[in-house]
């Protein structure tokens, strides 16, 4: 049977790998050393070859036998034929968070080294062992959460890696889950047919993590038909949320089209908000298309790797409403903005619409970056790519570096200069762009012109400091790193 099943596995896979036009791209393959990454790989071997795949394990360093783990899996790759690299996350480098946020910081940071592996060997898919279990567990948590039908329509086969660079060709790399079809018990019996050493990590079971406590409830229900909390009942329920958010999607792109400016080198987005004789804007009228709608804006201007929760939506849509309803009444209307979910939303005036923009951050919440070459390309607070090069046919020295800040951590150093170029850019700039919530979330970027120089401003507020002398050689790029697409898959 388990025979069977792998070879039912890998045809599967190559299926996919077919479907998405992935037959001829070298694949990374994410292995922790658990039964479904280390079946994965078997799969993956045999539906691509192992010349085809590169696998990259993880070390959190939160165990004692993670690197004995990290260093078994290197040796099962090389009997498989496969390229493998460990990634160890040093946590001495960054302040540790609480133990309630560690999954996602240490997930963040997974991510992270996995698109840096990406950008070293160029690859453009990342394959994972998630699978209907993962699946199930997902939707549960997001259940918990009160997700909308964006979140509880699940994980998709395929979206883009979080906190990931693009490639060489402007792409950035896409996660790919190619064994979401099968459950746990089949990826167990694989490996114990094929002889397969696979580690469990205890913290899998550490009942102070909310997922873990979810993964223990649909465990004991899974043998129990009746209960609404098995695996294949809680799947059910997703494939109906999926099935009605593709239904919403088919308009919404469009809608969003005609109603919504994306400002992909602020990380801004303005939601339209003329009604045109309606009581309420085209994108808001529904109130199903209107929670996607605020999800798919959210989510992109967060970049979280998760969809927002259903009462963060509903906290926008509250003041969207109030404000048409005060409007029509000719009541007095309320001009105080929503922050919710990393997300602040300002209410329009006559000088723009709904804006959306990052949340003023935490203090010290964004790290200054290292220096930086010329050339290089960072991605910062982990939604605006930067890169900082040489005007064509300009000669800039090779010492040249530069380094990104937050506005809060650029005021202690340039305040003065900040504030001018402000008022310069306020004669040429759009009001809704100059607005303080989102000049307070846009990068500071400096360039140093020798190593023990002091650094120069040099970008400000979307716009290059012309003023500064070394900003007139350099050409500085700022996008989001979601592009300019508001209807994603998660």
């Amino acid at each position: 049977m388990a025979a069977i099943a792998a070879s039912h596995a890998v045809s599967h896979v190559q299926n996919i790998i077919q479907r998405l036009q992935l037959g001829d791209k070298r694949l990374l393959l994410a292995v922790s050393g658990g039964a479904d990454s280390m079946a994965l790989a078997y799969i993956a071997s045999r539906a691509v070859g192992p010349r085809n795949c590169i696998a990259v394990t993880v070390d959190h360093g939160f165990r004692p036998e993670s690197a004995h783990e990290a260093a078994a899996v290197g040796r099962y790759m090389q009997k498989l034929g496969i390229q493998h690299e460990i990634r160890r996350l040093k946590w001495e480098e960054v302040q540790k968070p609480p133990v309630q946020r560690l999954e996602e910081v240490a997930r963040q940071r997974r991510y992270t080294e996995i698109g840096n592996v990406c950008q070293t060997y160029q690859v453009s898919a990342v394959l994972t062992g998630h699978h209907s279990g993962d699946q199930a567990e997902t939707f549960l948590f997001r259940f918990i959460r009160h997700s909308g039908i964006h979140g509880l329509s699940g994980m998709s086969l395929q979206t883009a890696l979080p906190f990931a660079l693009p490639a060489a060709d402007n792409k950035t790399p896409v996660i790919v889950r190619p064994l979401l079809d099968f459950d746990k018990r089949t990826l167990y019996s694989i490996c114990k047919a094929g002889g397969i050493e696979w580690f469990e990590d205890a913290s899998n079971s550490d009942p102070r993590f909310k997922r873990n406590m979810l993964r223990q409830i649909i465990r004991e229900a899974d043998d129990d038909d009746r209960s609404p909390f098995n695996v294949s009942s809680l799947l059910k329920v997703r494939k109906a949320m999926q099935g009605h958010r593709e239904v919403i999607d088919r308009g919404l792109a469009s809608l969003l089209d005609k109603h919504a400016t994306v400002r992909a080198d602020l990380g801004v987005v303005e939601l339209a908000a003329e009604t045109d004789g309606q009581q309420l804007p085209r994108w808001a009228s529904n109130p199903a298309v209107r929670e996607r709608a605020l999800a798919s804006v959210v989510g992109w201007v967060n970049c979280k790797d998760h969809p927002p929760e259903l009462a963060h939506l509903r906290q926008f849509e509250q003041l969207i409403v109030s404000f048409y309803k005060a409007r029509k009444a000719g009541a007095s209307i309320a001009q105080t903005p929503v922050s919710t979910a990393g997300v602040t939303m300002l209410p329009p005036t006559v000088r723009h619409g709904w804006l959306f923009c990052r949340q003023r951050p935490r203090a010290n919440e964004i790290q200054i970056t290292k220096d930086l070459a010329l050339g290089a390309t960072a991605l910062w607070d982990g939604r605006l790519l930067i890169c900082v090069q040489a005007k064509p046919g300009r000669s800039i020295p090779e010492a040249v570096t530069w380094r990104v800040y937050s506005q809060d951590a650029a005021m202690h150093k340039w305040a003065d200069q900040l504030l001018e170029h402000r008022r310069v850019c306020r004669k040429t700039h759009r009001p809704a762009d100059m607005h303080q919530a989102v000049l307070a979330v846009q990068p500071i970027i400096s360039v140093k012109p020798v190593p023990d120089a002091q650094p120069t401003l040099a970008f400000a507020f979307g716009s290059v400091c012309a003023e500064t002398l070394a900003a007139t050689d350099l050409d500085i790029s700022v996008r989001a790193v979601r592009g300019t697409d508001l209807v994603a898959r998660n």
